[in-house]
């Protein structure tokens, strides 16, 4: 039904340090804290400018928090939920000036998320790593009505806020920063297509 091979999904990288920055803004979500672990390791000295920022992934579970307090960095904060982190990249973003290198790890809605706080604040591709991490659920905008539906783990699935039944395009969105889902039966009304996992 849908061609595999997404070719709109954004490329991922392996978080390394870029030592040419003066301030280096980590953002990391559930199993994201270990590449921001694998991340730190080499820093040393750059280790004082690091400004964390960490919340547990709500799909999953997942929570290094207790591993990540240990870190030596120069400040770290945690969060309950990825909205109270983004709101918070968004408050250190506003401040940016060149030289800044923002690090993200985490889901692909997470990270999408993330993104699309760094593109309101002009940052340049230059000055962003991201590393996706655990999950592949995705992030999906319906197209009939513009509600984000996070976490889709089935290919098929109905819209929490106008209740469609959508089918999710195999199309990453970066204005969006999320998968795009269309109307499951727009072709043969009453007809939903088999249901099947998400697995790329």
């Amino acid at each position: 039904m849908l061609i595999t091979g997404i070719k709109s999904r954004p490329i991922y990288d392996t978080l390394h340090p870029l030592p040419r920055a003066c301030r280096h803004i980590v953002a990391a979500q559930g199993t994201g804290g270990e590449a921001v672990m694998r991340l730190l390791e080499p820093m040393g000295g750059l280790r004082s400018s690091v400004e964390l920022l960490y919340s547990s992934e709500s799909f999953s579970g997942n929570d290094l928090s207790d591993r990540l307090k240990g870190l030596d960095c120069g400040s770290a904060e945690f969060f309950p939920a990825n909205d109270d982190l983004v709101r918070r990249l968004s408050s250190l973003l506003a401040s940016a000036k060149i030289g800044t290198a923002l690090y993200l790890a985490g889901s692909e809605t997470f990270i999408g998320r993330a993104m699309q706080v760094a593109t309101d604040h002009d940052l340049r591709s230059d000055q962003v790593l991201r590393e996706h991490c655990g999950t592949l659920a995705r992030r999906v905008i319906c197209m009939h009505c513009g509600e984000y539906n996070e976490d889709i783990a089935k290919r098929v699935f109905r819209c929490q806020a106008c209740r469609e039944h959508l089918v999710v395009r195999d199309h990453y969105s970066r204005h969006w920063a999320a998968f795009m889902g269309v109307k499951a039966d727009a072709e043969t009304p009453g007809t939903i297509p088999p249901n099947e996992d998400l697995d790329t």
